[in-house]
């Protein structure tokens, strides 16, 4: 019995230790750093294609999932249960209101006046500076001003806890992919473009509902290239001001923003409807949808035959002999310098691949048009445009939101609060009042010597 509690009080001891806490946080640092090395999400076939080295070595160690490994979530294990232990000695320590340390500042006043109106004076100073009793007995008195900084060391400790609860519910309930949307097609919740993330305890399959894209446009703003010298004397004088900045006559199509008109449908009705833009996502029962991209097919025709080509991309027309690159879509709103707003009609820059390499210009090519390239019509008939979204369904994501938050600025106000603690004594000797002051202070912005001064200037009148 002697034996198992004395593995028991090690055990114990081990995990309130901080040098547990410093040598499992070195170890999830080792997981952090590998995880950066190493792509994560991808499997190993794409990783071998991709060049990636030591492939036995990353299936084994399963090093393109770290965080989904059972070495990774021991050792976060560990450190929630260091944590937790932790915590719990600090509320033992707050509701024993110990206090051991050697105070920062320690005076003894003598006085000619009775215990009785010695502490008549400190309740006068205690109230004027407001301090607040916390213990008294026949001997001594203890007060305290601020926030006791145990306590903040107790509730950040708590929500470092809490932060891991949520890490835990993340790691083993996310689930997250990309989809792809077309106009007016409702798509069930299932990534398409890679392989669905998906915790240890995720359920498979998509949610009872499916998500519908009703529009996708584009805002751009109108802009026009530099004439940027290329001497370095005119190019000075243009940064100085010397020389006028002029600009050319093409002119740029820049995007602004891209917003996709969405609809949640649960049960064959619509649940939720919403345009989301970047950094402006649609929430409905714990998912989350992200604009994160887009792309762009266009359907052509030259001599009766129809093909489709994305844009920017490389494309060879057996037709004319020729590499083209279609770039530069636009379709959309049009902001303008002068505060005007209009509707562009849909057209693509069209560019030919030289066989040096280059990109030669062959000019635009709008909807409903034709363009000549090499003795031959291009005709443009039509396009579609897809709506790219990540997804991503995270029940710890809020607890990490709240908790990460109130952890830091707990350990803010730990560090740059004041907190004092203040202990009077008061005995007869000789027929004489002493009185011992011991003034403990915590926080940057704590100065127990300034405290000090003001009791000093206070009982200055009695002392004697």
């Amino acid at each position: 019995m002697r034996k198992t509690d004395n593995i028991r009080g090690r055990l114990y001891r081990w995990f309130t230790s901080l040098r547990t806490s410093v040598y499992l946080f070195a170890l999830l640092t080792v997981f952090y750093i590998v995880g950066t090395i190493f792509p994560q999400g991808v499997d190993t076939e794409s990783y071998r294609q991709a060049g990636g080295r030591f492939i036995g070595a990353v299936e084994l160690l399963g090093l393109l999932d770290i965080f989904h490994t059972p070495l990774f979530y021991l050792v976060a294990i560990l450190l929630l249960v260091n944590l937790t232990v932790c915590t719990w000695e600090r509320f033992q320590g707050v509701r024993r209101r110990a206090w051991r340390e050697s105070p920062d500042v320690e005076r003894t006043y003598s006085f000619a006046l009775s215990c009785q109106e010695t502490e008549e004076v400190l309740e006068e100073f205690m109230k004027k500076n407001r301090f607040r009793p916390v213990s008294r007995d026949e001997a001594t008195i203890t007060v305290e001003k601020g926030i006791y900084y145990r306590y903040l060391t107790l509730l950040y400790h708590a929500g470092i806890v809490v932060c891991f609860v949520g890490f835990f519910l993340t790691g083993f309930f996310v689930k997250e992919g990309l989809l792809v949307l077309k106009p007016g097609e409702p798509v069930a919740i299932e990534s398409r473009m890679m392989p669905e993330i998906r915790g240890w305890l995720a359920k498979e399959g998509p949610p009872p509902f499916s998500i519908q894209l009703d529009e996708f446009r584009t805002e751009y703003i109108l802009s026009r290239k530099l004439n940027y010298p290329e001497d370095g004397l005119s190019r000075l004088a243009m940064a100085l001001g010397w020389q006028d900045i002029t600009y050319t006559d093409e002119e740029r199509y820049y995007p602004k923003d891209w917003f996709s008109s969405l609809r949640i449908l649960d049960g064959g009705t619509t649940a939720v409807e919403k345009t989301i833009q970047v950094n402006d996502p649609l929430r409905y029962r714990g998912y989350t949808f992200y604009q994160v991209g887009f792309e762009e097919r266009l359907k052509l025709k030259m001599d009766d035959k129809v093909f489709t080509v994305t844009t920017n991309k490389k494309k060879k027309i057996d037709e004319l002999d020729r590499t083209i690159i279609f770039t530069g879509f636009r379709r959309g709103t049009l902001f303008r310098p002068d505060g005007t707003v209009e509707e562009l009609h849909p057209f693509v820059t069209i560019k030919e691949l030289t066989e040096d390499g280059k990109k030669r210009p062959v000019g635009r090519l709008h909807l409903g048009e034709s363009i000549e390239i090499g003795g031959k019509s291009l005709y443009f008939e039509g396009f579609e445009e897809t709506s790219i979204l990540s997804y991503r369904y995270d029940p710890g994501v809020w607890l990490l939101w709240y908790a990460g938050f109130s952890v830091f600025g707990l350990m803010a106000l730990r560090c740059l609060g004041r907190w004092y603690m203040l202990r009077f004594r008061i005995e007869k000797k000789e027929g004489r009042t002493l009185l011992t002051v011991r003034i403990h202070s915590r926080g940057l912005m704590a100065d127990a010597q300034r405290v000090s001064g003001l009791l000093s200037a206070h009982l200055e009148r009695f002392t004697g």
